[in-house]
């Protein structure tokens, strides 16, 4: 992927070290390079965006819910075996 530019740092540098950019996992330094060539390389800017998108869609989708406590307390009391069946 290039945009076929020449970039202070090429393409396939930035494409390699974009999951650890997007994550903070990288030095100030790569960082600001990174980020320079995202400004000037469109295809990076999109692998980038593409790369965000996946990421926080993963997240979204392990996220788990909790139901309110209220909920679990209502279960639990129609569910106690000590409640008179009102069906009967």
């Amino acid at each position: 992927m290039s945009c076929g530019q020449p970039h202070a740092t090429p393409c396939t540098e930035v494409i390699a070290s974009l999951s650890a950019y997007i994550d903070g996992e990288v030095g100030a330094s790569e960082y600001r390079l990174i980020a320079i060539h995202i400004t000037e390389c469109p295809p990076c800017e999109r692998e980038e965006q593409a790369q965000r998108t996946v990421k926080a869609l993963v997240v979204r989708a392990t996220t788990v819910s909790r139901a309110p406590g209220s909920l679990h307390e209502r279960i639990r009391v129609q569910l106690a075996p000590d409640r008179p069946n009102a069906e009967q």
